[in-house]
């Protein structure tokens, strides 16, 4: 079995290792949104089928999420990155082993069950390595992690599994899980033999009216998810773009996505945790705004729509980062608990938006009347998160 020594590393390093580990499991939330018309042409299946995979790996990280609170609670944070990244790896080798679509939703339940442990695991040892002064900022450049590969896999997914094979993705993703497994395992503070920690962590109890922040994480990702997983055939289907500059323009809209959001840490860091919350109100308000416009892209023309794709990307993951900072801030110890609840909320909105939508516009045979219906479910995220806000700050 590996060891490492269990030295204290910098923060700057946890950050990254953490960074990195969640852009590997995220990227299972919208590689199949990205390679939609490829996989359709090879497998004979419509966009529902496509909307699925995401919706399956998002709700089996809802659905676990408590429990994966629980277990890093008793494990601690590093070994619970490595178990998810363990998962990661088993469904990138049944994806990319296998292939045809019975084992891709299989690999999507494996890859969610993977990403509940890691967004728990590394909220967990983002926290315990930086100082609150700096929260905003190290959960924002933790959260920008799906961002770089987003950007990544947008501009090389699609190529290569139109000119190649699908699978080929899946194996490199697979490939950078195991990865992330070793530097998790070498790299995140083992605090499992701390008891007096563990016995903060279990015994703290959640503020009065933290249900708030579950109800608006549902809300946000119900509304924002397809941002990512169907702006590519969006702008293939009724923008006319080529599945190359498609996947471009999401790509650079997620590559100063990455930026924009660490850059909004900064910001939100400045604030302090008493004020960032209307940070992030603001932020999801605007991201409503953004879908607002890809529902008028086609009659407003193409740079609109652009805008909306470009502003719809990087707010939303603003937000996300100073969602995480916010729940950080009001949980006190119980930190793997309140990720835990609120990234149920998220995941399950994630279940319920990618296969509603994907069959929304089959049925509808337009994507104009789904994004209006996603800036409405944003408009009631910024909403619950205002209501949220009055919780006061643990520290």
């Amino acid at each position: 079995m590996l060891s490492f020594p269990a030295r204290i590393r910098p923060p700057a390093v946890v950050v990254g290792s953490c960074t990195l580990a969640i852009a590997f499991n995220s990227a299972y939330g919208y590689v199949p949104g990205f390679m939609a018309t490829a996989l359709r042409a090879d497998l004979g299946i419509d966009r529902w089928h496509v909307g699925l995979l995401v919706s399956l790996y998002f709700g089996c990280a809802g659905l676990a999420s408590l429990a994966a609170g629980r277990v890093c609670d008793r494990i601690g944070g590093r070994f619970t990155v490595v178990a998810g990244m363990a998962f990661v790896v088993v469904a990138s080798a049944l994806a990319a082993g296998v292939g045809g679509y019975a084992a891709l939703p299989v690999a999507g339940v494996l890859a969610g069950l993977g990403y509940s442990l890691n967004n728990v695991g590394t909220n967990v040892a983002v926290a315990g390595a930086v100082t609150p002064r700096r929260r905003a900022v190290a959960l924002s450049t933790r959260s920008s992690g799906i961002l770089l590969m987003s950007a990544l896999t947008a501009a090389i997914a699609p190529t290569v599994a139109d000119r190649w094979d699908w699978r080929w993705v899946y194996g490199g993703l697979g490939a950078g899980g195991a990865v992330m497994a070793v530097v998790a395992l070498g790299v995140l503070r083992d605090d499992t033999g701390d008891p007096h920690e563990l016995l903060r962590r279990r015994s703290h109890r959640l503020p009065r009216g933290f249900v708030w922040f579950p109800i608006a994480a549902f809300c946000l990702i119900a509304g924002a998810q397809p941002l990512l997983s169907w702006t590519v055939p969006y702008a293939e289907e009724s923008l006319g773009l080529s599945p190359a500059w498609a996947g471009i323009l999401v790509g650079a809209s997620s590559a100063v996505g990455a930026v924009a959001m660490v850059s909004t840490g900064v910001g939100a860091d400045r604030l302090g945790a008493h004020r960032r919350i209307r940070l992030l109100v603001a932020l999801v308000a605007g991201t409503g705004v953004s879908c607002l416009l890809l529902a008028g892209g086609q009659v407003l023309g193409l740079p609109v729509a652009m805008v909306g794709v470009l502003g719809g990307i990087i707010l939303q993951f603003a937000s996300i980062g100073t969602m995480h900072a916010a729940v950080v801030d009001r949980a006190g110890p119980a930190v793997a608990r309140a990720t835990a609840a609120t990234m149920t909320g998220y995941y399950l909105g994630a279940l319920v938006s990618p296969v509603a939508f994907g069959a929304f516009v089959d049925g509808v045979g337009s994507y104009e009347w789904a994004w209006l219906i996603l800036g409405i479910l944003l408009g009631a995220s910024a909403v619950a998160f205002r209501q949220a806000g009055r919780i006061a700050p643990a520290d």
